[in-house]
């Protein structure tokens, strides 16, 4: 079983407007889309539509809580949320003109009793599971929840860490892989990193620390996939930015499936490659479709380390 957990959910409402976005003025949508959200849930959405079952854990609070749930059950995705007092955040995302603005919600409190029913929850894993451990970390738990939780697991558990800067840092645990961008690897190391050279390096640090591969997503430049024995670089397949909200998630989701679906590396990553793409060039998330069309564009330059 592949487990997804999302700290953070939200629901979140992407707003298509005609023009550019005008402070202190009527801007009119031109289309919307709302949908539950948060990293794990994005990424039990497109594993569901690349036909892989998956239970989504995490908070939900309030009525946005309750359309998560509900939003997940349309499409047939198992859930097993604990409920907390409050309203479960509302993200609102503004795109025109090829600019996006986000504006992002207040999550609800986690207490230590809430905390301990989730933990309570995760006892269920098994040997051989996959834990999808995505997304922002609420400010009332402790920043390193994600190496704590990991390491609580006491089956053999490949786990996933896809998460930003210095949360990223704290909570490596021996992961299947990791999922920064460029900026991310950027921000983090303080650095330009304008080489691929450059870039392989700093992947180094994961890889030093336990880290099995490294998946390095840098928009229209193509990712990078980095591990202790060779890179490999995938070609960016043609189709025009849409919505790059949840394309990262779509690319771990790729991976993961191609895993438990037996792939080598090289196709795994070519098709978490082509899922995060297909969200890029969609209104909603990497459908079935799309991603296997894209897949057959892909190319992989493979390099040893």
């Amino acid at each position: 079983m592949i487990y997804t957990l999302t700290l953070n959910p939200a629901l979140d409402y992407d707003m298509y407007l005609e023009n550019e976005l005008e402070a202190e003025n009527l801007n009119l949508a031109k289309k919307v889309n709302y949908r539950a959200g948060g990293k794990g849930i994005n990424v039990s959405k497109v594993l569901k539509n690349l036909g892989i079952e998956s239970t989504a854990l995490g908070y939900v609070a309030g009525f946005v809580g309750d359309f998560i749930v509900e939003n997940l059950q349309k499409d047939g995705i198992k859930s097993e949320f604990v409920k907390l007092d409050g309203i479960t955040r509302i993200n609102v995302k503004v795109n025109g003109n090829d600019k996006e603005t986000e504006l992002t919600g207040v999550s609800p409190k986690i207490t230590d009793e809430k905390l301990q029913e989730l933990v309570k929850k995760m006892s269920d894993l098994k040997d051989g599971d996959i834990l999808v451990l995505s997304g922002s970390i609420p400010s009332s738990i402790s920043s390193k929840i994600y190496k704590e939780l990991s390491g609580n697991v006491k089956a053999n558990v490949e786990i996933v860490l896809d998460t930003r800067g210095n949360l990223l840092q704290d909570n490596i645990h021996n992961n299947l892989f990791v999922k920064p961008n460029i900026h991310e690897l950027r921000d983090m190391f303080g650095e330009k990193l304008k080489t691929k050279q450059e870039i392989v390096e700093k992947c180094k640090y994961f890889l030093d620390r336990g880290v099995k591969n490294v998946i390095l997503s840098r928009g229209g430049d193509g990712a990078l996939l980095v591990n202790k024995d060779f890179v490999l670089e995938a070609s960016v397949p043609k189709g025009k930015l849409i919505n790059s909200i949840g394309a990262g998630d779509s690319m771990v989701a790729g991976f993961v499936a191609g895993f438990v679906k037996g792939m080598t590396i090289e196709d795994a990553f070519k098709l978490a490659v082509a899922s995060g793409s297909a969200t890029a060039y969609s209104y909603g998330m990497a459908e079935k479709d799309l991603v296997d069309k894209l897949y057959s564009e892909i190319e992989i330059l493979k390099e040893k380390l």
